[in-house]
């Protein structure tokens, strides 16, 4: 019941997202594909996380210590791109097709790339504020370590089912961060 309560905040959380806190026009269409993500997340779960206890690993990102005050709009808008391009990106490997129900993998990916598509589209409007480049590049640097981080214990791990659970647990913590700490700068703004 509380992981069902959990779902249902971070659903309304991502639905009120997109369309407050950006500062840009995502269409409609936006919140249903974060919720379709989701779900389609919560779907693809194959392995009991019990069963999987030995093969847990911390990664050593935490987007939600970082504080909204020291990122601006703009830099959470190319966090949050960079954060969806490196889970693509590990989604659409040769090596996660073997892991997943193709069906499952593909919406879930169709649904990260229209995500992508909004996100680029509101870079795009934001293209003239000006904002430190060096916090910016930092966070950046931080989100390409972590997936190389993950990349690296996929492969020790020999791409594993358990070792795939946990990283389909890892994402799903790291999406529901970039949830809540664009919520944050919704609340501060």
């Amino acid at each position: 019941m509380a992981k069902l309560c959990a779902f249902l905040v971070v659903l309304v959380v991502m639905s009120h997202w997109s369309t407050c806190c950006l500062g840009c026009d995502l269409p409609h269409t936006h919140n249903l594909r974060n919720k379709r993500a989701f779900t389609l997340l919560a779907q693809m779960k194959r392995l009991s996380p019990v069963s999987c206890l030995k093969d847990r690993q911390d990664f050593g990102f935490r987007l939600e210590k970082v504080g909204a005050q020291q990122i601006q709009k703009a830099q959470a808008i190319s966090i949050l791109h960079g954060l969806i391009q490196h889970i693509l990106s590990l989604f659409t490997s040769k090596e996660s097709s073997a892991a997943w129900d193709a069906t499952l993998l593909d919406s879930f990916c169709n649904d990260l790339q229209q995500q992508l598509s909004g996100l680029q589209a509101c870079q795009m409007q934001q293209m003239g504020v000006q904002e430190p480049p060096l916090a910016q590049e930092d966070s950046l640097l931080a989100v390409r370590e972590y997936f190389h981080r993950i990349t690296v214990y996929l492969r020790e791990k020999k791409h594993s089912p358990c070792a795939w659970e946990v990283v389909r647990a890892e994402v799903w913590r790291a999406l529901s961060s970039s949830v809540h700490l664009l919520s944050r700068l919704r609340e501060e703004k």
